[in-house]
């Protein structure tokens, strides 16, 4: 993980104008006061990557949440509006963030929002998404969830009991 904070780029954003490329995945220590400073003075960045650790997991049959934050998606959507390619695999936005990325970054045309287990893709969502040259959703790829228990808060199972069988 790195440690680099909000202080820093607050201090140094001012000379990165023409920065390009920018990856601060796994940057636990910038919050959104950092994305702003970095939205605001790197006028040039065409390609963010913004991914964060995949949440750990105490329980490997329970489905994790949390509570939807789409404050990093806002900042995003509100301040890098010319950006082509965006990385922000688990991130805890939702539809909402999302949308705004979609509606405002209109240059968008690679997304990978993977692990956003928040993102529903409701409304018409999925079928802006499927119009980027490249867009991988919130779910990962190349792996099966059967078995994974869908959970209540408190632990009950709440996912569909009734199976198929193909025997006779």
């Amino acid at each position: 993980m790195s440690e680099v904070t909000d202080k820093m780029v607050e201090k140094h954003a001012g000379s990165l104008v023409n920065i390009t490329v920018l990856d601060i995945s796994y940057c636990l220590k910038i919050t959104c006061k950092g994305l702003t400073y970095f939205g605001k003075n790197c006028k040039s960045l065409i390609h963010l990557k913004r991914n964060m650790p995949p949440p750990e997991w105490e329980n490997p049959t329970q489905v994790v949440t949390f509570k939807i934050d789409d404050s990093e998606a806002m900042i995003i959507a509100d301040t890098m509006t010319g950006l082509r390619h965006l990385q922000l695999g688990f991130g805890r936005f939702g539809d909402h963030g999302l949308d705004a990325i979609l509606t405002k970054c209109k240059e968008l045309t690679h997304l990978d929002i993977q692990g956003c287990w928040n993102v529903e893709m409701e409304g018409d969502l999925k079928d802006k998404c499927e119009r980027l040259a490249v867009f991988n959703g919130p779910w990962l790829h190349d792996y099966e969830y059967e078995g994974i228990l869908e959970t209540d808060g408190n632990g009950a199972d709440t996912s569909d009991q009734s199976s198929s069988s193909d025997s006779d």
